[in-house]
């Protein structure tokens, strides 16, 4: 079965699903963590952060 889904659509359905997190600025507000990887930074730990940008070919200048 193939869903056609707006690009907002697929991401309000993988935030309902806890896939992703809201959108926030890394720039300004810095990067949410969860109450775990808090503690780990606490501790002296450094937690991996695996981040994706999304944009369109032209944005990344992939082309094809």
């Amino acid at each position: 079965m193939i869903f056609h889904l707006t690009f907002e659509q697929w991401l309000e359905y993988g935030k309902r699903q806890g896939y992703c997190s809201d959108q926030f600025c890394n720039t300004h507000d810095g990067m949410p963590m969860h109450e775990n990887e808090e503690l780990a930074w606490e501790d002296g730990n450094d937690p991996c952060a695996h981040v994706v940008r999304l944009g369109s070919y032209d944005d990344w200048d992939i082309g094809e």
